[in-house]
C-alpha cells in the first residue's frame, strides 16, 4: 500500500524532510554595483539510508514536468536542481504550484510528499557595504578584517528558520570560511590566517527566508557573490636580500671548514 505524506508533516520516519526553493543570485562587481545573474532552483526529499528507495520523480504544473530525481549521497537525499541566467525565467519554469515527489522501490517505496510552493517570501539583495568591498581587494591574508554589510529584510511571509550565511571559497571551488549569523546582523569577522597570500577567491552573502511546515520548507535564499584577491607575499627589500646572501655566504663557508676537517681526521687514521 502506498504511504502518503502531505505538506502537513512528514508521517515515516524514512523521509525525513522534503524541500523546495526558487531563488535569486546576484553579483557585486564594485563598491557599488549588484547586477542579477538569474537564480536556481532546489527540489530535495532527505531520506533515513540509501538503500530507502531505488529513484523518484517530481511532478508540478510547469513545462519540464515530471523530472527525474537523482541520488546525492553527501546530502543523503533525491533531489532534482536547474538554473537559468534571467530570474523571471526561472520562475516561469517552476511556478507557484504543488511540487510532489514520488519515490519508488528500495525498502520503503512507493511514497509520496507534496510541498505547496507559495512564492512570495523573498528578503531584499544582499550587499556589502562599499567600504568592505573595496578592503577585500589586495587584503592582507594575515590580517583580520570586519566586513559590514546592509541590513536583512525578512520577508513578513517567512516564519522558518531564517538566517544570513557568509562563506568564502577558493579558485577550486573548496570552502575555507563560513559562518551563520542572524538575522539582525550586519557584520561579520574573518580570522586571519584563515587565507592564503596571492590567491583568488569568491565570497557569497546569502540571506536566507524560509516557510515551514511542520518537516517541509519552502526557501528564498538570495545568493550575493563577489570576487577579491589577497596580497601577494612580502618580498624582501634589497638591502634585506643583501644580508640574506651574506649569512648564507657564511653558512656556506662553515660547512665546507667542518666538511675538510673530517676530510683530514679520517686520513690520519
Amino acid at each position: 500500500m502506498a504511504a502518503l505524506v502531505t505538506a502537513g508533516g512528514v508521517a515515516h520516519a524514512q523521509l525525513t524532510e522534503a524541500d523546495i526553493g526558487v531563488n535569486p543570485t546576484f553579483e557585486q562587481t564594485d563598491a557599488t554595483t549588484v547586477n542579477s545573474t538569474g537564480g536556481f532552483f532546489s527540489a530535495r526529499a532527505f531520506v533515513t539510508n540509501a538503500s530507502d528507495f531505488a529513484g523518484g520523480t517530481l511532478t508540478y504544473g510547469g513545462p519540464g514536468s515530471p523530472q527525474t530525481l537523482s541520488y546525492v549521497p553527501a546530502d543523503v537525499a533525491w533531489e532534482f536542481g536547474d538554473s537559468n541566467g534571467i530570474f523571471a525565467d526561472l520562475q516561469a519554469a517552476y511556478p507557484n504550484v504543488d511540487y510532489q515527489f514520488d519515490l519508488t522501490g528500495g525498502t520503503m517505496g512507493p511514497l509520496s510528499v507534496t510541498v505547496s510552493y507559495a512564492g512570495n517570501a523573498y528578503s531584499n539583495t544582499p550587499q556589502l557595504a562599499a567600504a568592505s568591498f573595496n578592503a577585500l581587494q589586495g587584503l592582507n591574508a594575515a590580517d583580520s578584517i570586519t566586513l559590514d554589510f546592509n541590513s536583512m529584510e525578512v520577508s513578513p511571509n517567512a516564519d522558518g528558520d531564517n538566517s544570513i550565511i557568509f562563506s568564502i571559497t577558493n579558485s577550486s571551488n573548496m570552502t575555507v570560511f563560513s559562518t551563520p549569523l542572524p538575522t539582525d546582523a550586519t557584520s561579520v569577522t574573518i580570522p586571519g590566517g584563515i587565507l592564503t597570500a596571492g590567491q583568488t577567491y569568491s565570497f557569497d552573502l546569502l540571506f536566507d527566508d524560509r516557510i515551514a511546515v511542520d518537516n517541509t520548507e519552502q526557501f528564498y535564499d538570495a545568493h550575493t557573490s563577489g570576487m577579491f584577491s589577497t596580497a601577494a607575499g612580502a618580498v624582501p627589500e634589497p638591502s634585506t636580500w643583501a644580508t640574506m646572501l651574506i649569512g648564507f655566504g657564511s653558512l656556506g663557508l662553515a660547512v665546507a671548514r667542518r666538511g675538510r676537517k673530517q676530510v683530514v681526521t679520517a686520513s690520519a687514521c
